[in-house]
């Protein structure tokens, strides 16, 4: 017999296959091999399902378990059947491309995380708001405020769902700024029981929390949350005392002259405005803590007695808003010894009238000072206004020893001006006209004393500290103060109000962070600039496709 190892190949293979017993492993090995295909088939299913079952429930329960326990066994089994093929093809070139080109994803991928975490933990923080009027992000106010913090404050917030992440976006810029204050938001219909906890009755309810101060209110402007952590590292809430009995103009709405919307502004920065009617007093007395005293436009005479009480509080250092009226008292007596002297009539101005109204001056200068700086770009208008002179001040002209400041020309310093067109209209009836005797603009039509800082007729620095003394703010009218200019879109007119209050508590870190609100754009074009567009978008430009296309055929061809 021939040795059998000498036989040809082909020889070998033919009597291999006439083997049953060859058959029938290849037939078997055949078939394992198709249920490995369809295991990895299954398995890569199964990876699939379980991070669908991941995504809905947020939870890695037993069912999602058991399909990942399935997958892992039916990917073993696909890869024994394809381990030879998977590790010839490992080697190929392409192969080493793709493992590079993954590695290279991986690693920037987990760069970004790197960053991610490095963010979310208050270690970097860069953003940049391109909206005109920066809808997302915090006043210089609000931060200086936020970054002051000496105390822990924990801020704890049910927000509406349908606004949630805005609030949640604003509330974390708050938490951006500094270490010491915290952010816990729930939701108010998952999380019943902070709810019933914190007794909440409203969506958009908002908890400040300092030590054992707090403070709630329902709201997401950034005045109110910046006024509750004030209010609770600073101590209890300040009172504002309206004066009434007078006709002067009152904080409840429905009235000819209501205020208001100013009152839910000052309550939302966290003041308490009460009224105070002095008249019911056997002696009256402005209440020891008052810390602002408003009178808004009294139409009849103020009593001797109760006059006598406001005089008193200005000379303890009070604090007082004062606004007049055309045919109200000039309280000449509260206002002259300190620099501001009320004239008679009403300023006109004929160019610059509110909607072409001549009794509706509007403001043209803005002072410089902390309460006006902000509103240089709003409009602000005072109906039938008066207008005030500025007195000049009676301490000496130079320096009564070297190095001291000269002493200002004037007791109290403009705030709100008309413009050079206006004049000061005297008559009380008849046909408004200029006339050449009646003062002309600009005119002052608010103004601020600040005694605190003033030296003394001698020149030498008073002993008050910096801060103490009268603080006033007089305005030549007080329906600008009204709800009938903030309903017409004069803004401006409240945050006037706002600041001044906020600048005689020395509260300067609230003024000017008025609500924003996004604006809406629109672009108005004459008929010929729309016969434009449409001839551009209708016929031009599908031309130019056209002649692109055949241009390209013709080169092609």
């Amino acid at each position: 017999m021939a040795d059998e190892s000498k036989q040809p190949e082909t020889e070998r293979k033919r009597r291999a296959m006439s083997d049953p017993r060859m058959v029938e492993s290849k037939v078997e090995s055949d078939a394992l091999t198709r249920a490995a295909v369809y295991a990895g088939w299954a398995a890569a299913l199964g990876i699939v399902l379980m991070l669908f079952w991941l995504a809905i429930t947020s939870k890695f329960g037993l069912g999602p378990k058991i399909i990942l326990g399935v997958s892992i066994v039916l990917a073993v089994f696909w890869l024994k059947y394809h381990w030879s093929g998977v590790r010839s093809t490992a080697g190929g070139r392409g192969v080493k491309l793709g493992t590079n080109s993954a590695v290279f994803v991986l690693f920037v991928l987990g760069a970004l995380v790197l960053i991610n975490i490095i963010t979310s933990r208050n270690l970097v923080h860069i953003r940049h708001d391109f909206t005109e009027n920066k809808l997302f992000s915090l006043s210089d106010q609000t931060r200086q405020v936020v970054r002051d913090l000496d105390q822990e404050v924990a801020m704890i917030a049910f927000p509406n769902p349908e606004g949630r992440e805005q609030l949640e976006d604003r509330l974390r810029e708050y938490e951006m700024l500094s270490s010491k204050l915290t952010v816990q938001t729930y939701d108010p219909m998952i999380d019943r029981s902070e709810v019933e906890q914190y007794n909440i009755s409203a969506l958009d309810t908002i908890i400040m929390q300092s030590g054992e101060r707090e403070e709630k209110f329902v709201g997401r402007e950034e005045e109110q949350i910046t006024s509750a952590i004030l209010a609770v590292t600073s101590g209890e809430k300040l009172k504002v005392y309206f004066l009434t009995g007078h006709g002067e103009n009152g904080l409840e709405g429905g009235q000819l002259r209501s205020m208001q919307y100013l009152g839910s502004r000052l309550a939302s920065q966290q003041y308490d405005c009460q009224p105070l009617t002095l008249m019911t007093m056997q002696e009256p007395k402005v209440p020891e803590d008052c810390a602002v005293l408003v009178i808004a436009g009294p139409t009849e005479p103020i009593g001797q007695k109760e006059m006598d009480a406001i005089v008193a509080y200005a000379d303890q250092m009070g604090k007082l808003l004062v606004a007049l009226e055309p045919t109200g008292p000039d309280l000449a007596e509260l206002l002259e010894p300190h620099g501001i002297r009320p004239l008679a009539g009403m300023i006109i101005d004929p160019q610059r009238g509110l909607y072409s109204s001549a009794a509706t001056p509007m403001v043209a200068n803005f002072g410089r000072h902390a309460i006006s700086n902000s509103l240089a770009s709003m409009a602000v208008a005072l109906p039938t206004t008066r207008a005030l002179e500025v007195m000049e001040s009676d301490a000496p002209e130079q320096p009564q020893y070297p190095g001291a400041p000269p002493p200002p020309e004037q007791k109290g310093q403009p705030l709100l001006e008309s413009s050079p067109d206006a004049w000061l209209e005297t008559a009380t009836s008849g046909m408004v006209s200029r006339d050449p005797s009646e003062l002309g603009g600009p005119l002052v039509m608010a103004a601020a004393v600040d005694e605190g800082q003033q030296p003394n007729p001698y020149g030498m620095p008073t002993e008050a500290e910096e801060g103490e003394g009268l603080r006033m703010v007089v305005i030549g009218d007080a329906e600008m103060m009204t709800d009938e200019f903030y309903q017409i879109g004069l803004q401006g007119n409240i945050d006037f109000a706002l600041n001044s209050i906020n600048w005689l508590l020395e509260n300067e870190k609230l003024i000017s962070i008025p609500p924003k609100n996004e604006m809406p754009r629109f672009m108005t074009m004459a008929q010929g600039q729309i016969k434009l567009v449409w001839a551009i978008a209708v016929f031009i430009i599908p031309l130019l496709v056209l002649v692109a296309g055949a241009v390209t055929w013709w080169r092609r061809r």
